[in-house]
C-alpha cells in the first residue's frame, strides 16, 4: 500500500518535519511526501482526492504555536467546512468531510546556515556585506542574535531578505551564493537543520532562537470516507484528545457556560478553548431550528478535551445528545492520540 502525505512545502519546512515524525515509522508501506503551496491547498487537495483502496492520503497542517498562538488559516478551514457542511447526524450536528487522526509537536530551532562549509561566525569580519534569507516571522524570534552580530561586527552591513518559507530561504541563499561574484558579500539563511540537510548546506550555528522551547503543533487530517485506521507513531500516548466546534445562541445569558458544563458533568477535562468569527460571506438571513440568527459578532468556538480511553462508563452518545440540545450548530472532528511531546519541554 502507498501512503501519500500532503504538507506545507517546500521540502525542509517544519511542516515537512512534522510529516516525517508522523509517518516515518511505517517502513512496511511506500510513504511519499508531497509539498503544497499553502495550508488551504493541503486540505483542498485532500478533499479532491479520489478514494483508492491502494493509496491512503493524509494532510499535515500547523494548528498553533506556543509563542504566536493560532494559525488562523487552519482554524478558518475548519470553520468554513463546518459552515458549508450539509450532512447531519443529529438535528444540529454537522458531519465534516475530513477528520483528525493525529498530532505532532515540532520544536522550532533556528540555525544559521551557509552554502560554504568553510564559513564560521568568526569569519564574518572578512566580509563587507551580509545578506540573510528567512521567513519574515523569524526575524522577531532571532532579534537578539542578529543584534549581537551587528554589535560584534559594526562594519558589516546586514540585509534581511524575506522568503515565503524558511526552506525556500535556504534554496534562495544557495542560488545567490552560486552566482555571487563579489568576494566581499556573504549569503546566509536562517532555517531548520532539516532544511540545511535537504539542500546540502552547512549549519554554522545551532539553536539561535532568542527563546528556546518555541514549538508548533500540527494536526493530521484524512477524509472521513477513508475508514482505514492510521497506525499511531511511537510518540503517541494512550491519552486521547477530541476537538469540537460549535455555535451558540450568544444573546442568551449563560449559553456558553451551559455547553462547557456538559464536559464537567461527563468528567471531561477541557484543555483549550478559542474562537473565530462566524463567516457571513454568501450567507442569507435564514435561521436554524434554534432561531440562531446569523449576523456579525457571532462566533464559532473550538474546544479540545481529554478522553480517557480506559474509562468504560463514559456514554459518548448521551454526551453528544446533550451537546446537540445546547448548540445551534456543532461538529466533532475526531478523537486522536496525544503526542508525548505535549508533556515535554521541547528545548
Amino acid at each position: 500500500m502507498t501512503i501519500k502525505v500532503l504538507f506545507l512545502g517546500p521540502e525542509g519546512t517544519y511542516s515537512h518535519q512534522a510529516a516525517i515524525q508522523q509517518f516515518s515509522h511505517l517502513t512496511e508501506y511506500n510513504v511519499t511526501y508531497e509539498p503544497m503551496e499553502s495550508i488551504p491547498q493541503c486540505v483542498e487537495t485532500l478533499l479532491r482526492d479520489t478514494d483508492n483502496s491502494n493509496v491512503d492520503v493524509y494532510s499535515v497542517v500547523p494548528l498553533e504555536n506556543s509563542t504566536n498562538g493560532q494559525v488562523v488559516y487552519t482554524y478558518d478551514i475548519l470553520r468554513n467546512l463546518m459552515q458549508g457542511g450539509s450532512a447531519r447526524l443529529r438535528d444540529d450536528q454537522i458531519i465534516s468531510p475530513i477528520t483528525i487522526v493525529g498530532e505532532q509537536f515540532v520544536s522550532i530551532l533556528h540555525c544559521l546556515i551557509g552554502a560554504d562549509p568553510s564559513i564560521s561566525v568568526e569569519k564574518l569580519d572578512h566580509f563587507r556585506k551580509l545578506k540573510i534569507y528567512s521567513h519574515p516571522q523569524v526575524w522577531g524570534q532571532v532579534s537578539t542574535y542578529l543584534s549581537n552580530i551587528q554589535k560584534n561586527y559594526p562594519n558589516l552591513k546586514v540585509e534581511r531578505i524575506n522568503c515565503s518559507s524558511t526552506s525556500e530561504a535556504v534554496l534562495q541563499m544557495e542560488q545567490a551564493h552560486s552566482t555571487n561574484l563579489d568576494s566581499t558579500e556573504l549569503n546566509l539563511a536562517i532555517a531548520s537543520k532539516i532544511a540545511a540537510s535537504i539542500y546540502d548546506c552547512h549549519v554554522i550555528e545551532h539553536s539561535i532562537n532568542d527563546k528556546l522551547g518555541n514549538t508548533t503543533r500540527f494536526l493530521v487530517f484524512k477524509k472521513r470516507s477513508n475508514v482505514r485506521r492510521l497506525l499511531a507513531p511511537p510518540s503517541a500516548t494512550p491519552q486521547r484528545i477530541s476537538l469540537l466546534t460549535f455555535t451558540i445562541k450568544q444573546d442568551d445569558p449563560g449559553s456558553l457556560v451551559e455547553v462547557l458544563s456538559v464536559l464537567k458533568n461527563f468528567s471531561l477535562n477541557m484543555c483549550s478553548i478559542s474562537s473565530r468569527p462566524y463567516l457571513l460571506e454568501g450567507e442569507t438571513d435564514k435561521e436554524t431550528d434554534h432561531s440562531f440568527q446569523r449576523r456579525n459578532w457571532q462566533y464559532i468556538f473550538f474546544i479540545e478535551y481529554f478522553v480517557d480511553s480506559q474509562e468504560t462508563s463514559f456514554d459518548a452518545e448521551k454526551f453528544y445528545d446533550n451537546i446537540d440540545k445546547l448548540c445551534s450548530e456543532w461538529c466533532h472532528w475526531g478523537t486522536f492520540p496525544r503526542d508525548i511531546c505535549y508533556y515535554k519541554n521541547t528545548t
